[in-house]
Order: structure tokens, then sequence, then C-alpha cells
């Protein structure tokens, strides 16, 4: 993470740098320019002033009077340090009176740039450029201006050359102050640089100290950032992601302790049988038993135990195949009311064992449902001959089918044994049983694949029991309002 500090300061410093640099070049470009056009602007005016005041003496022929405004203007430049030259344009036609110059231009040596200007002067155009100059030991700005007659004739030049010192001096001390602007935007930039490149690391080191401490197993853990940018929507879905571990965790820990009950029950249910069955076994191998009729006891004990085990198998598998989110049901539409019909047809052996009768009422014939065919019969199968075995002799069975609310309701009922209140959602609940259960066979996990039957359907099963209404299962199934096919 310190590498991506340094690039992100790095990158963010340098922009700000090359930023900074970047408009003081600007500015001191643009306030050298300045200060030079306005010099340039101030000696052009005077050079026009002189040229247009001169040829208006050529024209008013004023030659005293011209050059008494010469001795004024020279006394004034004189003043600010600046040389006015009023020359003839020696291929001017007529050439200017040399009484309106002040210098005979041909009697000076002039530098080849002074030269230039000044022709250019000569054909009509205003010319001007500043150099070191040899003969005044400075920087000075020449410029040039044509002199025009009334016909518009270039008769001669105005050459105006002053110093850039003053202006220098401005544009040094300019520079030197905008240098130290630089400097101090330079050591601002480094700051905010660090300040703002730290803002931006500080969040990606938590995310990834605490994604280190979620991979460590702490899945509590919170990184704690509140930010309103992408960042901070990072760190949120690290906070969700710790939520959805720990609820993980905790479903992994109840399924770990549910499959311990489950191989701790299903080793006490298979215990007991297999004691039983190697009792009587070892008892015949033995043969401590000669009698033919105790011996024929032994073994129908030893076959019991063997379909009781062989019952509590099947009904793991069933179990194990209803509770894996992969296993594909036959779906189609069903009317319950005869699935019901069928399921009480096959247990009517088990009840004429008690003298029970059985009915199933119904209000609507067309009461459908989306199911299984086969996984809703053995749902009405095991409540019903859970009925049979706690039923009292001589007692009546009823499957209630309704319609409401865009359920179809089921309800099974039978007289007998009363299931307390306190246990009416254990029972649901792998190998439990009912303090009612008494020396009943059973797996005790008939209303677990019942429930789990009911729960794969989007159903609901409960219980109610009591001594006057009887106990009641009722299952509730989502309506469907397709016709049988």
């Amino acid at each position: 993470m310190k590498k991506i500090f340094w690039r992100v300061l790095i990158y963010f410093g340098v922009v700000l740098i090359v930023f900074t640099v970047f408009i003081g070049l600007i500015f001191t470009k643009f306030n050298r320019s300045n200060i030079v056009g306005a010099y340039k602007d101030q000696l052009g005016d005077l050079a026009a002033s002189v040229a247009q005041r001169t040829s208006e003496a050529v024209k008013d022929k004023e030659i005293d009077t011209y050059q008494n405004y010469l001795g004024a203007i020279e006394d004034f430049c004189d003043m600010q340090d600046v040389d006015v030259w009023v020359v003839s344009n020696p291929s001017g036609k007529p050439a200017m009176n040399e009484d309106y110059t002040n210098v005979d231009i041909g009697s000076v040596t002039v530098p080849e740039e002074t030269n230039r200007i000044l022709r250019s002067a000569y054909n009509g155009k205003k010319k001007n450029y500043s150099n070191f100059d040899n003969i005044y030991q400075r920087t000075m700005l020449h410029l040039a201006v044509p002199i025009r007659d009334s016909q518009g004739d270039v008769i001669g030049a105005v050459l105006v050359t002053g110093p850039m010192e003053m202006q220098e001096n401005t544009i040094v001390q300019y520079e030197k102050y905008m240098l130290i602007c630089i400097v101090v935007g330079l050591l601002m930039a480094t700051i905010l640089a660090l300040y703002f490149s730290r803002q931006m690391v500080s969040p990606i080191i938590k995310i990834k100290e605490s994604a280190l401490i979620l991979a460590a197993g702490k899945y509590e853990h919170k990184t704690g950032i509140k930010r309103k940018d992408e960042l901070g929507s990072l760190a949120e879905s690290m906070d969700i992601l710790s939520d959805k571990l720990v609820a993980a965790e905790k479903f992994r820990e109840g399924q770990e302790q549910n499959r311990r009950d489950f191989f701790s029950n299903i080793s006490h249910e298979l215990r007991t049988p297999i004691a039983v069955m190697k009792g009587y076994a070892d008892t015949l191998a033995d043969g401590y038993v000669s009698e033919r009729e105790k011996q024929s006891e032994y073994i129908e004990r030893i076959r019991s135990e063997c379909t009781g085990m062989e019952r509590l198998v099947s009904d793991l598998l069933i179990l194990s195949r209803m509770q894996n989110p992969e296993y594909k049901m036959d779906m189609e539409v069903l009317n319950l009311i005869a699935v019901a019909q069928d399921a009480m047809r096959g247990i009517r052996i088990l009840m004429s064992e008690k003298n029970l009768t059985g009915d199933v009422i119904y209000e609507d014939a067309c009461s459908l449902i989306e199911g299984d065919y086969d996984r809703i019969r053995q749902l009405f199968t095991i409540l019903l001959q859970n009925a049979v075995k706690y039923s009292d002799e001589g007692t009546k069975i009823t499957v209630h089918v309704v319609r409401s609310g865009g359920k179809i309701i089921a309800s099974v009922t039978d007289f007998g044994s009363v299931i307390p209140s306190e246990e009416w959602d254990d029972i649901f609940e792998k190998f439990y049983r009912a303090s009612n259960h008494g020396e009943k066979d059973g797996s005790g996990l008939g209303l677990v694949v019942a429930k789990n039957i009911v729960e794969r359907h989007g159903g609901t099963i409960f219980v109610t029991s009591s001594k006057e209404d009887g106990t009641c299962f009722t299952v509730e199934f989502p309506e469907t309002s397709e016709n049988i096919a």
C-alpha cells in the first residue's frame, strides 16, 4: 500500500507542480509583454506626435517655430533619457529640408538593425526592436515611424530610442515575486498532495486490513469507513460481506450441530434394535432356546426390529432427498381432494385393525394446487398413519379440505392422545418423540419428512391438540387456477 501512496503522491504532486510552473510562466510572459508593450506604446505615441508636428511644419513652412518645438522636445527627452531623431528620407521626392531635421543620418554610424527599421519607416511602416546597444551600453528600445507630406508621400522618419532599464528592472522584480509565488505554490502543492494522497490511500489500507482480518476468520470485523464515494461503496460492500460471512458461519455451525445431533440420534436409534437383534440371535445361536414356539417368537422379534430399521433408513433417504436443493420434483396440477382420498384408501386396512372410520370432507370439488403427486400422497400417508397410531379405538379420522384466501387448506384430525401445547413446534424436529408416544413404534422422522414436503411446495404445516377437538394437523398450500390437463 505504501507503493500506491507514493505513486498517488507523485502523480498528484507532478500535476500540481506542472500546473503551478505553467501558470507562473504564462503570467511572467504576459506581464513582460504588458510592460514592454506599454513602453512601446509610450514611445510610439511620442514618435507619432513628433512626426505629425513635423509634417504640419513642413506643409506650413514654419521653420523657426518648428525649431523651437524641436528644442522643447529635446529638453523633454533629455529629462526622460530618451533620444528623438528627425531624419530626412534620402530617396524622398521631394526630400525633406534639413531645417526640419536634427540629425544628419548620413554622417552618423548606426547599427544595421536601426537602418532596417528606418528603411521600413521610409516605406511607410512603423517598426521597432530592442537589444543591448553598444553605443549606450545598455538595453535600448528603438522605434521608427514615417513622416508624410500633405500628399501622403514619406519625406522622412522619426527615430525614438529609449532605455529598457526600468522595464527590465520591473520585469526582474516581477519574476522574483513570481518565483516566490511558484516556490510557495510548490510547497502548498506538496502539502496538498500529501494530504489528499493520504486521504485516498488510507481507506484502501483499511479495506486491505479488513480483508486480511476476514480471511483470518474474524467475520464480525467492520471497516469503519463512512464515505459517499467509490471507496465508501467498496467499504460498504466489505461490511455487507462481513455480515453475510457471519450469517454463513452461524448457518454452518448450525448445520454442523445438526449433523452431530443427527449422527448422535441415528446412532441411538440404531443401537437399541441392533442390541435386541444381537441378543436374540446370540440366544438362538448358543442353543439356549430349544422350544419351537420360543424360537419362532425370537425370529419374529428379530424380523420386527429389521422392519423398524428398514423404515428408519427409508425415512432418512427420503429426508435426505427432500433437503437437497437440487432434488427435482415432478410438478403438475393436482386436485388435493383426490390425493387425500387415495391416501385414505391406502390405510383402510390399518384403520380396520383398530375399528376406526375415516372420511374426506370438502367444500369445493376443484381444490387445485401445483405439486408432486407421489410426495403429496406420501404427506397424507404420514399424517394418516400417525392418526391411526395415536387414535383411540372406535374413533373417527377426518380429512377436511377447504379453499380460503388463495390457499388450499387441508386438516387431518384424530381423537386419542393429546400433544401438549409446548411440544407443538418440537414434534417437527428430527427424532423428536412427543411425551404421548408411549411404547409405540416409530423413527421420529415421519413429521420431519412431512414438513419438508410441505415446504418444498411453498406451504406451511402446524398442529393443534386438545381433548375436546382432537389432534389436528393443518397444511396450507398456494392455490393454482390452472385446470387439470
